[in-house]
């Protein structure tokens, strides 16, 4: 037997020998046959290599992305050969807080011809580790990558958080003293732009906080930008159209959304109010030109000069447009020392001030709340309780006596398994009943703007109940953010799996091997508004200062749950169905006060059966956000209904939503001719600081060695004559000052903190600056105070 193992081990060794002799006859002939064949194998040129693709990137604006915001990513790609395919932009895991996805859009690359494409990316910090630029033959679905034979395939940019302020005009250096404010707790970046800079998409100005048109023929620009630069306003973006006397061909094309209206223009010799603004001597040395105009309904005159709007403003849905009435390059005004803070007092509400502080983006503060998903429980604790009861007695006590009784105890051995396995299967369909069809749940937040439309955003997440690719469609114009759980819920980042496509009919979203039980979720924006209605609020204060009013509901949604938030309280209004009304509550519990509280905390207190923990938590994120603490008095309310809507495979998506509406109201101050406005109803703004540390929360303002400066804004819609004003809570502690700007004499005022109260009886006007009382507060160590409160009493000037 051994000698034939032997022999049978010596015969597969000389066929291993044969085989690998003709392993290499055969390879020797392919070689042989693929030299002399032309490549391809059809007809035609034949290319040693693969096409050659160069890149170049040109990021942002002027190289300058907004964190958080949507910027345009501008990609050149030339071919030496015609081709067409996907260009896929991949960014994983971009600011450690798991938001990936690949961004893709078509291209077809003629030969020797550069080609230009825009994506739109979302504000992070990319580096060459978090993200990657690829082209794939055809499509990224099944083509292949082509490596780029010149320019980096990646891109690497820290995002900002301070101010992007863009300027068209034909002076280049138009609003450059506006790098003034940086060492003023601004950080600005102002942003000479071209023609060819302004997207055609709205969206991809939405890292614009401010875009100035000074001088400049607004006319050249092509209908498609006129129109982006219009939405981008209506979405919440803040235009300034200024020029003196090329003011006219500055607005033309926005003449439908500027605050005024041109009827020509004059000279000054001199511009007091400027120089109040600006809290510096301005002297001209010879007459200025500056344009006249006249406020068109419901825009507000901020300031006159010589009898004409100095500066004037209008809200244009969610965004503002500012008149000036002088050209901003023009000397020697542009380079006055005053004329940072002039602006800085202007644009108060529309610059971001640095302040150190982020509290990360909307997606991921709403990320855990996504979890909570209405449609998905939880099997009852009873139920399982008592499953386990039933198992514990079929397989110890029952199955042991039956088996004892019929003289079968060998069955125990297939018997026990086999009920654990129906068990098991029990416990499962039980968990599963509910997780069998794909569902979303939503949430959505809508930002009215008092005259009938709105801004939604929108927060989803899509729940797969088995594994495999999902491609999900959305309306179009509709930009996406991504975030992946890897399997069940929250369970942290995964591979990116995302792939987005904005096109012209609808925007894409790929979902590629999804884990069974997995969430997806993502963050939607439209660069178009919607018609909602509004709640029509009508607010007065009686001779008392008492508030009294009532709200309409004009939406086109019945409202849960609503609350007027105004004077430093909340007033808790309940229900108000569509078309329906209801009176505002000043009195019981249903008025909560607010001032140096969190107002979510407050309405939806934590508890053992925590039915508000979405509404506590959507409220708190939205407050930090926007800072209503703040800003002007707002209301908001809930509902359930449908908002938003994606599809799959052509069947729209069942979900669960929760919709939180707010909107800014407004008061009416007069008083049958007279003014008594109480504390806390005019908030005060901030204007500068340059404290290293420095930000305002719903539980007052923190700040280090420093100072900051902010204004009480008066009643901008009514001229008034003020008899007296007081500000309470002028007594600081730990060693900080308050001043006041006394406008007449140029110059600050310390203000005593006698009783805490700072009165002011007769020759109010010394301390006014554009129906503004400015004061500042000066910190020698890190602190945290409470923001002081203004009353005003007067009379009304017809």
């Amino acid at each position: 037997m051994f000698r034939w193992l032997s022999f049978e081990g010596e015969g597969n060794h000389h066929l291993s020998f044969y085989k690998k002799l003709t392993g290499i006859m055969v390879l020797s002939m392919v070689l042989l046959f693929t030299a002399v064949l032309p490549y391809p194998f059809q007809g035609g040129t034949a290319y040693a290599d693969g096409p050659e693709i160069g890149i170049k990137t040109e990021l942002g604006y002027k190289g300058n992305i907004k964190q958080d915001k949507w910027n345009p990513l501008k990609l050149i790609l030339t071919s030496d050969r015609d081709i067409s395919g996907d260009i896929v932009l991949r960014v994983n895991n971009t600011n450690g807080m798991g938001q990936e996805a690949a961004y893709v859009q078509h291209v077809e690359l003629p030969k020797d011809t550069p080609k230009e494409i825009t994506i739109g990316i979302p504000g992070f910090s990319y580096s060459k580790d978090n993200n990657e630029i690829t082209f794939y033959e055809g499509s990224y679905k099944n083509g292949k990558p082509i490596s780029f034979s010149t320019g980096k395939n990646y891109i690497q940019k820290s995002a900002m958080m301070g101010g992007l302020v863009g300027v068209l005009s034909d002076d280049q250096d138009t609003m450059n003293f506006l790098s003034a404010l940086n060492g003023k707790g601004s950080s600005l970046i102002v942003i000479p732009l071209k023609e060819e800079d302004i997207s055609n998409d709205s969206m991809l100005l939405n890292g614009l906080d401010v875009l100035v048109i000074n001088n400049f023929a607004s006319d050249t620009l092509s209908q498609q930008k006129q129109e982006s630069i219009t939405n981008w306003v209506k979405s919440g973006g803040t235009l300034v159209l200024s020029g003196g006397a090329g003011y006219a061909k500055t607005a033309a094309p926005f003449e439908n959304i500027a605050p005024v209206k041109l009827n020509g223009t004059t000279t000054v010799e001199s511009l007091p109010e400027l120089q109040k603004l600006g809290g510096k001597p301005l002297k001209l040395e010879e007459e200025f030109t500056i344009s006249t105009a006249e406020p068109v309904k419901g825009a507000v005159v901020d300031s006159q000069t010589s009898g004409v709007p100095l500066f004037a403003s209008r809200n244009v849905e969610q965004g503002k447009v500012w008149y000036a009435a002088y050209d901003v390059a023009m000397e020697p005004v542009s380079s006055w020392g005053g004329h940072s803070d002039v602006w800085a007092s202007i644009l108060r509400s529309d610059l971001p001030l640095s302040n150190n502080v982020y509290y990360g983006s909307m997606i991921d503060n709403l990320s855990y709340v996504l979890d909570y998903f209405p449609s998905l429980k939880m099997p009852s604790f009873q139920v399982l309780m008592w499953l386990l009861i039933i198992y514990a007695l079929i397989v110890a006590p029952i199955l042991y006596y039956i088996l004892k009784k019929t003289d079968k105890r060998e069955w125990a051995w297939f018997l026990i398994p086999l009920i654990a396995i129906i068990a098991s299967g029990t416990v499962y369909m039980i968990g599963s009943s509910d997780k069998t069809e794909e569902m979303a749940h939503t949430i959505n937040i809508m930002e009215l703007d008092g005259k009938g439309s709105a801004v939604k955003s929108t927060a989803s997440a899509f729940f797969t109940p088995r594994s495999g690719d999902y491609e999900l469609e959305f309306p179009k114009n509709t930009y996406l953010k991504t975030q992946n759980s890897n399997g069940a819920f929250g369970r942290g980042a995964a591979e990116n799996k995302s792939y987005i496509r904005v096109g012209e009919e609808q925007t894409k979203l790929e979902l590629k091997n999804m884990p069974q039980w997995s969430l997806a979720k993502m963050w939607a924006e439209n660069t178009v508004n919607e018609e909602t209605g509004q709640l029509k609020v009508d607010l007065k204060l009686d001779d008392k200062g008492q508030l009294a009013g009532k709200v309409i509901n004009e939406t086109t949604n019945d409202l849960k749950e609503v609350v007027l938030v105004i004077g430093g309280k909340a007033h808790k209004m309940g229900d108000i169905a569509r078309k329906s009304s209801a009176d505002v509550p000043v009195s019981g519990k249903s008025v909560v006060k607010v001032m140096a509280g969190d107002l979510s905390n407050i309405l939806y207190p934590f508890s053992s059966n925590d039915q508000y923990s979405r509404q506590r938590e959507i409220l708190s994120t939205y407050s930090y956000r926007r800072s209503n603490t703040v800003k002007d008095a707002f209301i908001f309310g809930w509902s359930d209904d449908t908002m938003t809507n994606y599809k799959l495979k052509g069947k729209e998506v069942q979900s669960d939503q929760l919709n939180f509406w707010t909107q800014p109201v407004s008061i009416d101050w007069n008083q049958n001719g007279t003014v008594n406005i109480p504390y806390g109803f005019l908030v005060p703004q901030v204007t500068q600081s340059n404290a290293p540390t420095f930000y305002v929360s719903p539980h007052g303002v923190e700040i280090a060695q420093g100072t900051m400066i902010a204004e009480f804004p008066l009643m901008s819609e009514t001229d008034a004559k003020y008899s007296e004003f007081s500000i309470k809570g002028t007594k600081l502690s730990g060693g900080m000052t308050m001043e006041i700007w006394n406008a007449a004499d140029n110059a600050w005022e310390p203000i005593p903190d006698n009783n805490n109260v700072f009165t002011v009886k007769g020759n109010t006007e010394k301390y006014i600056v554009d129906k503004r009382i400015r004061f500042s507060v000066t910190a020698k160590d890190q602190v945290m105070f409470q923001m002081p409160e203004l009353s005003l009493k007067g009379e009304v000037i017809e």
